[in-house]
């Protein structure tokens, strides 16, 4: 696995690069944004890990670019920082975890391995042409359309761009920022805009297939094998 680390303290650097090494990962290692954003325009990694605090460039900067061009590659923020308003800030930017420094390196690794089997088990999911979502929910990727008890739901064309967007990233937090991104390619929308989208789609559902997780957005699982 190939790992990018933003990380501009020199000890820390090191030794979460010597432990990934270790497990057999490639970790390029950068201490400024400013480079960060010059190489991911031409390489993709499989894992990002990202200081918010950086010279020249901030992480949360990075995180913003990289979310942008890479929705589907996890990205762990680390930082000293444990105000609430700054955890906020990583996820609605795409970020897929927040750790707080100090920490273990068996912790790094734990949090690593969780969003890479998210990330396989999502994968192996889309895979399948039909993805069951709830207990009478299921989605066709090939057609696009969300279906209950076999039939056709009617949305409207940006309501079915928001489903697909939470189909795509099931198990992921989705931020107002990913849903403007995706919805209004980037465009300066409201958040009171993106939350009536969300409204209205989760009122024209029979069940309760997207979570509101305050404070840092939306989410959507893939179905209970129970259900």
């Amino acid at each position: 696995m190939k790992v990018l680390l933003l990380e501009d303290e020199y000890m820390l650097s090191r030794s979460i690069s010597t432990y990934l090494l270790n497990k057999g990962c490639f970790v390029d290692i950068y201490d400024n944004g400013k480079e960060v954003l010059e190489i991911i325009q031409t390489n993709k990694h499989d894992f990002y890990i990202l200081d918010i605090n950086t010279p020249l460039v901030g992480g949360l900067e990075c995180l913003k670019v990289i979310a942008q061009k890479y929705p589907e590659v996890p990205k762990i923020i680390i930082s000293a920082y444990h105000d609430i308003s700054y955890i906020s800030d990583a996820f609605s930017f795409g970020c897929s975890d927040y750790l707080k420094k100090p920490f273990n390196l068996k912790e790094l690794e734990i949090r690593i391995n969780h969003l890479l089997y998210i990330e396989s088990s999502t994968a192996k999911l889309l895979d399948e042409p039909i993805i069951k979502l709830g207990k009478d929910y299921s989605f066709n990727k090939g057609t696009n359309f969300l279906y209950y008890k076999g039939e056709v739901q009617q949305f409207t064309k940006r309501e079915y761009d928001l489903i697909l967007l939470f189909v795509s990233n099931l198990g992921q937090i989705i931020s107002d920022e990913n849903i403007r991104s995706f919805i209004w390619q980037g465009d300066d929308t409201k958040g009171s805009t993106i939350r009536s989208l969300v409204n209205r789609v989760n009122n024209k559902l029979k069940e309760e297939l997207i979570q509101n997780i305050r404070g840092f957005g939306y989410l959507m699982t893939k179905s209970n094998p129970l259900n």
